[in-house]
């Protein structure tokens, strides 16, 4: 990035703060913060309110829309955690097409409604409760239902798109939508070692990188060309330690199955056949189901890493939840918007493109936010 569009996008700015009561007694001056030269006042909105009455103590151009970017999430939050409730849990269920015989089953269906944090550890210990149950053969292969919601896309800016925080969003997600590649020194100006994490046979690793130097690594794939082959190339430090460097997905239902079905090898489950789009059928065997955590675990890990994903994956379900499936962003922006609204942010005043806030098109003011604070401070 130039050093002119550096400039241009340091010059707008929201803060918000709020204060205890305590502190909401003590004098409030803008005048130190307005003064720094890296802003630029004209496009800059500050509020400063007592968190348990919403008193603004302070303010300076607080009604200027402005770019939000992850602030966004608080918005997303607030509303996903008073529609659906914190103890809201997101399920998905396995089932087969007839009861399992002798060990074995035919095809293995999964439908999800969008959980965001299943992660190959959950698989794992899945996989290990239906091989106690009595499971040994999966024969049919893998089935996705992904039909909880409407595409694996979301509204957003352009570029780095194989990056993990700009992954795909689906109703059946694993591991965040994102593989795992795992970079180690290898012996000085030999090879470096590299896998990944999961170590699947449906992707191709191809590495490039050399032992010696600066760390400077590079992956490419996963989330372009075939989707399947990835290629690492670079340098690493032979006194670094091993890194995971994380790179979205092409195919999110492929990804899943071809998870699912090594997690389940790995606890003892032969798997044949292969992993393709589907729907469960009204008759299915159910066989098992995983629930995620709590809606209100989720939300603060989502936001204390700020974790578009997450955010992304709550909307659309958010979006289902309240006006029926599929689950889209435009269903899950609209149970945003009228929430917004019960709490005195009126719609169109405020303009959220998606649920992350990675967007070029969003705006909020830091009114809207002290709002949006003040009425989950109370809550």
């Amino acid at each position: 990035m130039s050093k002119a569009r550096t400039r241009t996008a340091a010059v707008a700015a929201i803060f918000v703060a709020l204060l205890t009561a305590g502190a909401a007694r003590a004098q409030v001056d803008l005048s130190r913060a307005l003064a720094d030269p890296g802003l630029n006042p004209a496009r800059t909105s500050i509020v400063v309110a007592d968190a348990s009455t919403g008193k603004v103590l302070a303010a300076h151009m607080p009604d200027l829309a402005l770019n939000p970017a992850s602030c966004a999430k608080l918005a997303t939050s607030l509303a996903a955690l008073e529609v659906l409730g914190p103890g809201h849990k997101f399920r998905t269920v396995f089932a087969s097409d007839g009861p399992p015989r002798h060990g074995r089953i035919g095809t293995l269906y999964v439908r999800g409604d969008g959980d965001p944090s299943l992660i190959n550890e959950e698989l794992a210990a899945l996989g290990s409760r239906l091989y106690a149950h009595g499971i040994r053969a999966i024969d049919g292969g893998i089935v996705i239902d992904n039909g909880y919601f409407d595409s694996f896309y979301f509204p957003r800016k352009g570029g780095n798109d194989g990056r993990a925080y700009t992954a795909k969003i689906s109703a059946v997600a694993v591991n965040f939508n994102s593989i795992g590649v795992k970079v180690a020194p290898g012996r000085p100006g030999g090879q470096a070692v590299a896998s990944l994490d999961p170590p699947l046979a449906e992707f191709r690793l191809i590495n490039k990188v050399r032992t010696g130097g600066k760390t400077n690594i590079h992956i490419s794939g996963a989330g372009g060309g075939d989707g399947r082959t990835i290629t690492v190339s670079g340098t690493i430090s032979p006194r670094a330690g091993e890194g995971t460097f994380w790179r979205s997905v092409d195919d999110p239902v492929a990804y899943a199955g071809a998870v699912i079905a090594h997690q389940f090898r790995a606890q003892g489950i032969e798997v044949a056949g292969p992993v393709r789009y589907g729907t469960m059928p009204p008759n299915a065997h159910f066989i098992a189901e995983q629930f995620s955590r709590p809606l209100s675990e989720i939300v603060y890990d989502m936001n204390k890493l700020s974790t578009n994903f997450v955010a992304e994956q709550i909307t659309k379900h958010l979006g289902a939840a309240r006006f029926g499936p599929p689950g889209s962003t435009e269903k899950g922006v609209a149970a945003i918007e009228e929430h917004l609204a019960s709490i005195g942010v009126p719609r169109g005043s405020a303009t959220l493109e998606n649920g992350s806030g990675l967007s070029a098109m969003s705006r909020i003011s830091s009114s809207q936010l002290v709002r949006i604070l003040v009425s989950a401070y109370r809550d």
